[in-house]
């Protein structure tokens, strides 16, 4: 059944996949107890097909399965070839069909019964792919269980039945089933499981097959508890280091990091043996080894080492930092990328070893070269024997064995520039992002590697430029930058690719220069480079923004040289609309708020053009104490404003109290709703750290009104019912309070919920009584709502096998927010749902003559309380520029495309909101249409501090075309959220360009 919505027909968009809307039984209140109770729902019904080869009859012996008690199992005779090849495929259709959601405990445990049963019936001679199937699907009942009992029957199964196996390969696929169980649902095994678990798996790993020992080891790293994996396991795994079969050496090794990170502690003795393993000829061992190292080194880095090829003791986290930069010239590509992405964690390093990796010492023989004073301190200490290097000496020094040679840091010696120079783009990225993370705890290094940063900005490929520019800005406040080091970045802002401009319009804006040339240097390059390419003028100008507010003295002794001051002869005033006049202003007047005195300096028509961009710039051009500003007196009074409340959210919970009070009038009600209504908007203008919350609760309020006001409505006959557009504006509303808000709690979704019920109840009564369109889609609209809020209010008491699963999984799905007092849905609410569930037949007709009366009697909704976490997602088109669109006219042939390009940046957008993001173009005969942008056109904003979390820029190319118009026209291009069809919600204003297809010219 479609939804009963009138669509213009010139509304062009597709919509696949949206499944019909079915009738809804609600249930508000428990079932009365002369029904009858229904059969629980069977979900495991395709394990029927096991029954034909089940053992008939219980008159077999019993088996005693500890935890379970005694099993009854039939004997049968020897299965033939064919039997088993039909119960193998049966077990695959099974396999294929079977679905494990919300099974309730008493059929998973006859499910798990039965497969018990079918196993011990099988003959240990035949096939074990039977047997192997059957496991399959009992660790599927397991992963599937939400409960400990069920859990614990499985695990009881499983530790009976691998015990009385003999075949390898039941035993390595026994242990990979208890691995998936572990994997999914460890939380929920009890501690003596656990020790049972991990005790088999420990026999298993004397098994003779490779493939056993394996899974045994993945078993043992998953169950083991941490007080008993130093004492029983890790010695017992770390004699595997060892075997003869690589896949069994490198499970080793993974077993035991797997321990370490669930908190169990390693003996730093294993280092010398994860060493010995870094030089494996099978990459998968040197990979794992290489991970041991690195977490031996973090987890013990002041332990001392005494190794044989060092005369002074040494640190392990030194050690350990050699070795990993060691790896970085390993020939396997994986290996390098990993060594390259661990260097820049390993952040408790001593100085002089982090400094060797950006320094090649001159060697000799593997030797360091040593110093004058160093060989006269050594000559000195030598004693009467000659070194063997002078005439005529006697006593020849003795000969050197290469590999008893070892430097400080032999491996640390220029690895990172190593990695820098790697082949692989791979090697390069991680090795940047570590010398990033290394830089920013070490600012002495920072300045070090601060050269090797600015090379890989002439890097071949582009996402190793951003990582540099990315990783200086990070690092932006322990350097200085000098002039050679401007050179080569100014030289990388002509980049065809705009992320790099960007990039590095952000990273200048981030970091100091040392002079006043380097300034003229910088600021000359950006305006050059704006001229070059003017859609830029937006990182151009924040750019500015900030080179000003980090060298106000600097500007102050070029702003004359910028602003073409001279000192005897009055200069021509330019052009405040030029953006390189723009830029120098920005740059200026942000630099005198930290150094007022740049103010005097200023000529006087600099003066009425700050005035000019304080209003149309405000997030520009700070506050500063020049006459003729009118935006100064304006701020001072809303300034004066807030200091009389005390802050915004003592003012908020002021209107929201006056609200509270207005909702007990009978009288004039309205009136004040809307002056409050105004009181909010105008908080959200003041304070944008309020403005989520105060125009959730305006929207909130707003809907509240109409509700009211059309309430009114459905009291008498005669009543004249609201018009289409009112009922519309009504459900947006609703709509936009529960898609475009984020950070809400469950009292106040539970209380958007609400209020979409009242809306939609209203929007059937009122449509019912107008008598002039079809009721059967507003009803069907009622139905959904309220079921959806119904299952949303029962998720918040189920108690079932799943509940707690089911609880959390809608809490991070709806980013709820933990609230002290439990809300409670009004009486409204409450009997609605009642007497919708009572209607057997709900028929728009029998939906309105019940809820009639409560709609036109129901009290107004609470406000929710005032939550300063709610953010509301915006938009705002930069191009096209609704400046520079008005005087050019995008011409293009009737008929042919024409290309527009479309970059919006969007806050607070949720992952889950970008497959709804929607272009919507209107042309002037009122046709739409709606471009889906691609999910790899959405790019996180970056900051000083990374990436963005919530805030991103869309970058995409709008198509255009039409038949011949008379003269140019405006097409409106607009971003909106598609929350349901034929719905869309605008997420801001409109931006216009001018367009016009010519008529096609005919040859002569």
């Amino acid at each position: 059944m479609a939804l009963a919505i009138n669509k213009p027909q010139s509304f062009i968009e597709t919509i696949v996949g949206i499944p019909p809307l079915k009738k809804l039984r609600l249930q508000a209140s428990a079932p009365s107890a002369n029904k009858p109770k229904p059969k629980p729902e069977r979900k495991l019904h395709v394990l029927a097909l096991l029954e034909p080869y089940l053992p008939a009859g219980n008159s077999g012996s019993s088996i005693i399965v500890p935890g379970i008690g005694s099993m009854p199992v039939a004997s049968i005779g020897p299965a033939n070839a064919n039997q088993t090849k039909e119960l193998l495929e049966v077990l695959v259709k099974i396999t294929d069909e079977i679905v494990y959601d919300n099974v309730q405990i008493a059929e998973l445990k006859e499910a798990a019964t039965k497969i018990f049963q079918l196993y011990q019936a099988q003959e240990r001679d035949n096939d074990t792919s039977v047997r192997v199937k059957l496991l399959e699907l009992l660790s599927g009942l397991g992963c599937e269980s939400g409960t400990e009992e069920g859990i614990t029957l499985i695990i009881d199964y499983f530790i009976y039945l691998l015990r009385k196996e003999t075949s390898q390969k039941v035993l390595a696929q026994g242990m990979m089933c208890l691995f998936r169980i572990g994997q999914q649902r460890r939380q929920m095994v009890p501690l003596a499981y656990n020790t049972q678990v991990a005790h088999l798996a420990k026999e298993l790993l004397r098994s003779g097959s490779t493939h056993t020992q394996k899974n045994a080891m993945l078993v043992i790293g998953r169950f083991a508890t941490c007080h008993e994996s130093e004492r029983q396991y890790v010695w017992k795994l770390a004699f595997y280091i060892d075997s003869q079969d690589s896949g069994v050496r490198a499970q080793a090794l993974h077993a035991l990091l797997t321990l370490g990170e669930r908190g169990s502690h390693l003996p730093p003795v294993l280092y010398k043996r994860a060493v010995e393993a870094m030089k494996d000829d099978y990459e998968c061992v040197r990979k794992e080894a290489l991970r041991l190292v690195h977490m031996l080194g973090n987890r013990h880095p002041d332990y001392i080492l005494n190794l044989e090829r060092h005369h002074d003791d040494i640190r392990m986290i030194d050690a350990a930092f050699s070795k990993v930069c060691e790896a970085l010239c390993d020939l396997s590509l994986q290996i390098r990328v990993l060594a390259a992405e661990l260097l820049g964690s390993m952040t408790h390093v001593s100085s002089e070893y982090l400094h060797q990796t950006l320094d090649k010492k001159l060697m000799s023989n593997l030797r360091r070269k040593r110093n004058a004073h160093e060989r006269g301190a050594h000559l000195v200490t030598s004693g009467e024997w000659s070194s063997g290097k002078r005439w005529a000496d006697d006593a020849p020094q003795e000969h050197l064995d290469a590999r008893n040679i070892s430097l400080i840091a032999s491996g640390a010696c220029g690895a990172l520039v190593h990695g820098l120079e790697d082949e692989f783009l791979e090697v390069r990225t991680a090795a940047v992002g570590s010398m990033c993370q290394l830089a920013m705890s070490r600012p002495d290094f920072a300045v070090t590697s601060l050269d090797f940063l600015v090379d890989m900005f002439n890097d071949e490929i582009e996402d190793v430029r951003l990582k540099a520019i990315y990783s200086l800005t990070a690092i932006s406040r322990h350097i200085v930058l000098r002039e050679d080091q401007l050179e080569i970045m100014l030289s990388s802002l002509e980049d065809y690719s705009v992320d790099v401009r960007e990039g590095l319009h952000l990273m200048l804006g981030a970091c100091r220069v040392s002079t006043q040339t380097c300034l003229l240097m910088v600021v000359q390059k950006l305006l050059d480079v704006l001229a070059k390419y003017p859609q830029d003028r937006h990182s151009t100008y924040a750019c500015m923004r900030k080179i000003g507010q980090k060298h106000p003295h600097l500007v102050m002794a070029v702003t004359g040289h910028l602003l073409y001051v001279h000192p005897f002869f009055e200069t021509p005033e330019r052009d405040v609309e030029d953006p390189a006049y723009l830029c120098v202003l920005i740059l200026v007047f942000n630099a005198a708020e930290h150094l007022v005195p740049i103010i005097s300096l200023l000529p006087t028509a600099t003066h009425r053009h700050y005035a000019y961009l304080r209003d149309s710039m405000p997030k520009l051009v700070p506050q500063l104490p020049i006459e003729g500003a009118s935006s100064a007196s304006t701020t001072k009074r809303v300034d004066d404003a807030l200091q009389a409340v005390g802050s915004s959210a003592e003012y908020l919970q002021m209107i929201l109290n006056h609200i509270g009070e207005v909702f007990t009038m009978t009288d004039d009600r309205i009136e004040l709703l809307k002056t409050a209504q105004s009181n909010l908007q105008r908080l959200g203008a003041i304070d944008s750290d309020m403005y989520g919350t105060s125009n959730f609760l305006e929207t909130f309020l707003s809907a509240q009104i109409q509700i009211e006001q059309m309430q009114r409505c459905t009291s008498t006959q005669r009543s004249r019912v609201p018009l289409k557009e009112s009922l519309a504006e009504l459900i947006r509303n609703c709509l936009k309070l529960q898609h475009t808000f984020s950070g809400l709690n469950y009292g106040d979704i539970l209380q958007v919920k609400q209020l979409r019920l009242r809306a939609s109840a209203l929007h059937l009564v009122l449509v019912v009584r107008d008598r002039s369109q079809s009721a059967l889609g507003p009803c069907q609209m009622l139905l959904q709502t309220a079921g959806d809020i119904s299952a949303f209010m029962r998720t918040r008491t189920k108690s079932t096998s799943f509940g707690e699963q089911t609880d959390v999984e809608l809490d991070s799905k709806l980013k709820l927010k933990p609230q002290m007092g439990q809300a409670e849905p009004d009486s409204f609410t409450r009997s609605l749902l009642s007497k919708l569930d009572a209607i057997t037949d709900p028929k728009p007709g029998r939906v309105f003559r019940e809820i009639l009366p409560l709609v036109q009697h129901a009290p107004p909704l609470a406000l929710p309380p005032a939550n300063e976490k709610i953010r509301r997602c915006m938009a705002n088109i930069l191009e096209p520029c609704p400046v520079q669109s008005q005087d050019n006219v995008i011409k293009v042939t009737a008929g042919l495309i024409a290309a527009v390009p479309f970059v919006a940046e969007i806050d607070n957008l949720l992952e889950s909101q970008k497959a709804d993001m929607r272009i919507k173009i209107k042309y002037p005969d009122q046709h739409m249409h709606t471009v889906v942008p691609k999910m790899t056109d959405f790019k996180p904003i970056m900051t000083e501090q990374g990436e963005h979390e919530t805030n991103v820029r869309l970058r995409t190319t709008i198509l255009l075309s039409h038949s011949v118009w008379t003269e140019a026209s405006l097409v409106e291009i607009q971003l909106c959220l598609a929350v349901r069809p034929g719905s869309e919600l605008e997420l801001c204003k409109p931006a216009k360009v001018l367009f016009a297809p010519k008529p096609v010219r005919r040859g002569i």
